[in-house]
């Protein structure tokens, strides 16, 4: 391919040497690149002309074995030259005697060359002239400066970068008269093209060839092992353009096996420099500094580099996988010391020291403790992992203090990854800490180590000897609890209260900030912690419970603000203990939201990012979330199924416990076992009050039981349960408030129960609870129709309806439903006016205020004369307003009002309902004996 011009040039330097017009031919081009085949094509027309062709393959093996060129031109066509050269060397002659009669043996042998020439014409060709014995070049010199007027042709090929042991051959070769010189190109794009079509087919060669050309820079020999790969994809993918597999590997070791030592050794030195492969730290490190230039353009020219850099990562596995393991781990040592020496970056030192397994330079484990940072700033944690790991192997150890500082670091590393592995390091963190040599930022990860595996009893120690070493800064009045121990500590009593009785017990307060201190400075200290976080380095527990108070103090859209901040930080990396928490905290928000099927979507997200043994107790957050969304969502089977899942032990001594046995709980209520759900929330309830944690915003059990209640037909302690609730810290927050008026309403007789309820919807709209506001909206229904008022039942369940299959909760919504509801006829008096033409957009932003405030007040059912006594005015001024409101909004009644009227706090009507609540409230205490 793209040979023929040199081919005909060549053709006709034989025919003039036929002729008498003797001829030397020098074929040179880079190695694989076809000089061979083009040599051979030679045999053909030199025959056809009646000359004798020889024809020697010059081997590196045999450069040792004197006349071994000559000994197979000795098998060649003519009897009488052969047996003459059959004698030159004497291979029973030693080697002295060989160097004395060398020159009377290049004589002879040339000699008969040259007789047989005078009888017949000649041609000898001579593959790889660069690997020819000193006594077979000398007599091929001896015959080539002869040659002029003989009808002899001497055709020889050479290889780029020979070695040049041959240069002053070539030197006399190119000062004679009948020297031609011809140099081979690799084949171009379009050559390469008309290859492959040659061995394949022409639709593929056009489609492929661009790639082949890119992959082997035009080596004839490359091409022809992408073909033969792409053969054999075939079977697997009848479309593959470029398959890269064993042949092509094969061809590339090949090519620099024949190649030569030099070669070799430098594109080794290549694969293990990779980006500083510079030709001066390449003959440096390889010992051949003057060469390396040269060596690196012979490896460009036969297709392996482009510009001193591997054409396809292909070549460089290739030729790593051919280094021998010594060899290896020697030259990685040896790019080691070199790029220190010339002040290249830690990051690229570590790596040869990584891949050399081994360090005994003084400077290493500084290097490495470097590399390591630069690699977790980089989000690389395999790797930063790698460098600690050789760091911790290398260090001296006379130094406990920095032997301990690189096992925290390296636990840090691997906490984010797979915890399961920390735990190996727990027993000589946890001896380096007794001895005093971890400092007190590493000693608070050991905590959250130990915690996360459940450790108590060495948590516990721990915790004692921080609170011994750290001195609480007194905060000034009004400022938030910033200091990282109170953050740390405040964390210790929420997630693992059983610990913080052990250290705390007798000491104070044990409250977390949540029932301790005002919303205010939660929600600082909370913000402050995301703000100001240490715990990407490590462990992100401290900012996933600042989430979680977020949440619990009714801020659950800023919760999820700060939520996406720190999932963008984390972005595609490898930081999957990162990962699983924020998804476990991100669906706990989401049942915050009553947004079930987040919930779901995000609580398997968390246990699928992490397995199961790498969770450890924790495990319990994520199945709770789990089974909580699928019992909502009346998916019972599949909570079902959830909740078969193994839970460690270690648990039981956590938040987390309380927090699944209130999912279990939901789970047995809805599939209807209402004993079984009565003792799991009786359990939560009492491990929240035993451990301080009381909380009605992080676990409502008293709503929870009296759901249980109810359903067991033993309403008499409901409204004993939810008067206890609203008196609990962080009863204020709507969520919290809605919900325990909804269930306080089941205590109050049906009059007094509207103000209830609907103060119960305004505040779980303001929430975003779409589950709660759905029951809340079905028990507002129900007291409807108990009082006889069947249009704003129904309008009123619709809504709920609504509301609940929108967030996944339909199912449980209806439960909670008369079945009647569905069919009520609408009240008298409270017809619907006649909707306009559909011109305007279904939008609320078209609303004016005060038709906002009387389709609210109608989306709840209330009826036209009610609406109008709440908002003082005429009944003809509703109908009026709710006119428009259809108009505007594209609907012909109050049961199709979109969700989003449902009144927020902005919205409240005027009127006596606080009043009216504040009233039943204290009709239903004084008839309640408190718990």
């Amino acid at each position: 391919m793209e040979r023929e011009q040199v081919l005909g040039q060549l053709t006709q330097l034989i025919a003039a040497a036929v002729d008498g017009r003797g001829q030397v031919i020098h074929v040179s081009g880079p190695g694989a690149g076809g000089k061979t085949v083009l040599v051979r094509a030679l045999d053909e027309p030199a025959r056809a002309a009646g000359a004798l062709v020889f024809a020697a393959t010059c081997s590196r093996d045999e450069r040792g074995l004197p006349g071994g060129v000559l000994s197979q031109f000795a098998t060649g066509p003519a009897d009488e030259a052969a047996a003459r050269l059959s004698a030159v060397p004497d291979s029973d002659a030693d080697a002295p005697d060989q160097a004395r009669r060398s020159p009377h043996l290049v004589r002879e042998a040339g000699e008969a060359l040259l007789d047989l020439a005078r009888t017949r014409p000649v041609v000898l060709v001579v593959d790889d002239v660069e690997h020819a014995d000193p006594l077979s070049l000398q007599t091929l010199l001896y015959l080539m400066r002869r040659v002029g007027g003989a009808r002899i042709a001497v055709v020889l090929t050479e290889s780029d970068y020979s070695g040049r042991g041959n240069a002053l051959v070539l030197a006399e070769l190119t000062r004679m008269p009948w020297y031609t010189g011809v140099r081979l190109a690799p084949l171009s794009q379009r050559g390469v093209a008309q290859l492959v079509a040659d061995l394949l087919d022409p639709a593929t060669a056009n489609r492929c060839a661009p790639s082949y050309h890119a992959v082997t820079g035009g080596n004839p020999l490359l091409v022809k092992a992408l073909v033969q790969d792409h053969r054999a994809a075939l079977h697997d993918d009848p479309d593959t353009d470029v398959a890269i597999g064993e042949a092509f590997r094969q061809a590339v070791l090949a090519c620099l096996h024949r190649w030569g030592p030099d070669l070799l050794h430098v594109v080794r030195a290549i694969a293990v420099l990779g980006e500083n492969a510079a030709p001066e730290l390449l003959g440096r490190l390889r010992g051949i500094p003057a060469a390396a230039a040269e060596a690196v353009t012979a490896l460009d020219h036969a297709g392996l580099l482009d510009d001193g850099r591997f054409r396809h990562p292909a070549v460089r596995t290739a030729v790593l996988g051919d280094l021998p393991a010594y060899e290896h781990t020697r030259l990685h040592r040896a790019a080691a010391d070199l790029l220190f020496a010339e002040g290249l970056p830690s990051t690229d030192i570590a790596a040869h020291l990584v891949a050399a397994g081994s360090a005994d330079a003084p400077w290493a484990v500084a290097v490495l403790r470097d590399a390591a940072d630069s690699a977790l700033a980089e989000h690389r944690l395999d790797r930063a992992a790698e460098c600690l790991k050789l760091a911790r192997t290398v260090a001296p150890g006379d130094d406990p203090t920095a032997t301990a500082s690189l096992v925290a670091a390296l636990a840090a590393v691997q906490w984010r990854t797979a915890p399961s592995v920390v735990a190996r390091h727990l027993p000589p963190l946890r001896r380096a800490a007794r001895e005093g040599h971890l400092t007190v930022r590493d000693t608070r990860a050991l905590l959250r180590y130990q915690l996360w595996h459940g450790h108590t009893a060495d948590a516990e120690e721990t915790l004692r000897a921080l609170e011994d070493a750290t001195e609480v800064a007194v905060r000034p009045a009004g400022a938030p609890a910033v200091t990282e121990h109170r953050v740390l500590r405040d964390w210790v009593r929420a997630v693992h209260p059983t610990v913080a009785v052990a250290v705390h017990s007798g000491s104070g307060d044990r409250r977390t900030a949540l029932a301790r201190d005002h919303p205010e400075e939660v929600l600082a200290s909370a913000e402050w912690v995301l703000r100001n976080r240490w715990m990407p380095d490590s462990a992100p527990e401290l900012a996933v419970h600042a989430l979680l108070t977020l949440g619990a103090c009714g801020a659950v859209a800023r919760a999820r603000q700060w939520y996406d901040a720190l999932r963008e930080e984390i972005g595609s990396g490898q930081a999957s203990a990162w990962k699983a928490v924020l998804a476990d905290v991100r669906a706990h928000l989401a049942l915050m939201e009553g947004d079930l099927v987040t919930a779901e979507r995000l609580a398997r997200l968390a246990l699928t990012a992490l397995a199961p043994h790498d969770w450890g107790p924790a495990i319990a957050s994520p199945l709770a979330a789990l089974v909580l969304s699928t019992a909502w969502q009346g998916k019972h089977d599949d909570a079902r199924a959830h909740l078969r899942r193994s839970v460690p032990i270690a648990a039981r001594d956590t938040a987390h416990w309380a927090v699944y046995l209130r999912a279990r709980g939901h789970a047995h209520l809805a599939a209807g076992r209402p004993d079984a759900a009565f003792a799991d929330f009786d359990e939560c309830g009492a491990l929240a009050v035993h451990w301080d944690l009381d909380l009605p915003a992080l676990l409502p059990w008293r709503t929870d039981l009296a759901q249980a209640l109810i359903r067991l037909q033993r309403p008499e302690r409901v409204g004993e349960l939810a008067l206890a609730q609203l008196d609990r810290p962080g009863a204020h927050v709507p969520r919290v408030r809605g919900t325990s008026l909804r269930l306080l309403s089941t205590a109050a007789e049906a009059k007094p129960r509207l103000p209830m309820l609907r103060e119960a919807v305004t505040l779980l709209q303001d929430a975003g609870d779409q589950v709660e506001l759905s029951l809340a909206l079905a028990a507002l229904s129900t007291t409807h129709d108990e009082l006889g008022e069947a249009g704003a039942a129904e309008i009123v369940a619709k809504r709920a309806i609504r509301v609940a299959e929108a967030c996944g909760a339909g199912a449980l919504c209806r439960r909670h439903l008369l079945p009647q509801l569905d069919l009520a006829p609408a009240a008298e008096g409270d017809a619907e006016p006649a909707a306009g033409v559909d011109e305007e957009p279904d939008d609320l932003a078209t609303l004016s205020s005060a038709e906002r405030r009387v389709a609210a007040l109608a989306a709840l059912g209330h009826t036209n004369r009610e609406i109008g006594r709440k908002l003082y005015i005429t009944v003809s001024t509703v109908e009026q307003h709710l006119t428009r409101v259809y108009r505007k909004l594209k609907v012909r009644r109050r049961a199709d009002l979109p969700t989003g009227l449902l009144p927020g706090s902005a919205d409240l009507w005027a009127g006596p309902l606080p009043v009216q609540t504040t009233a039943a409230l204290s009709s239903i205490r004084s008839t309640s004996v408190h718990r």
